[in-house]
């Protein structure tokens, strides 16, 4: 790959991840869906291998009067927590190149499942080995996984009810911005 090409690829990675955080960054509404930990949209070049080939809102999106708000500016690099998570799934589907985090609540799980024809999946995170849980940085990994091993594939989105110290969350999974704005527009009109 040429120097040129990989520019083209960082570049249209920021512009998707500028454009996902455009849409609803103006939208109240969104603020339901942002969790304790906050969320952030991280993207990959489509051939990545480590955290500095993955974009991400530095700092994570929060919540400023009343609107989601960037705590920094879209970088490489910047990410741990969905990076780790967009590694381990593009082991398994290298097609997908965006994860996005989200808040869990159990009346957007059930209006998913039966309003839609979004393909989901739950990981019970009680099931993690004590090995898996006292591990740094495991807890991703295993996660995807785990999902692989139960249906084979990455769905749209995969959540869990949380463990003891871990918030409950969903995540969105897709190949480019045009699908986790899909996603967006469903969930937005499930939490209106």
């Amino acid at each position: 790959m040429t120097i040129s090409t990989l520019n083209k690829e960082k570049k249209s990675v920021l512009e998707q991840v500028r454009q996902i955080y455009d849409f609803f960054s103006s939208k109240e509404e969104f603020c339901k869906l942002i969790p304790e930990v906050r969320t952030n949209i991280s993207m990959s070049i489509p051939e990545a291998k480590s955290k500095k080939d993955i974009a991400a809102i530095e700092g994570r999106i929060t919540i400023i009067e009343g609107y989601p708000k960037a705590c920094g500016d879209i970088k490489f690099g910047v990410s741990n927590h969905t990076a780790r998570l967009l590694l381990k799934t593009k082991e398994f589907d290298n097609s997908i190149n965006i994860v996005m985090n989200i808040k869990y609540t159990p009346e957007l799980i059930e209006k998913i499942k039966n309003s839609s024809d979004l393909e989901i999946k739950e990981i019970n995170r009680q099931q993690q080995s004590q090995n898996i849980r006292n591990e740094e940085n495991s807890t991703m990994q295993w996660l995807i996984k785990e999902c692989v091993n139960e249906i084979g594939r990455i769905p749209d989105i995969i959540w869990d009810k949380g463990a003891i110290g871990k918030e409950p969350m969903i995540r969105l999974f897709g190949k480019q911005s045009e699908d986790i704005l899909y996603l967006l527009k469903i969930l937005l009109n499930f939490i209106k």
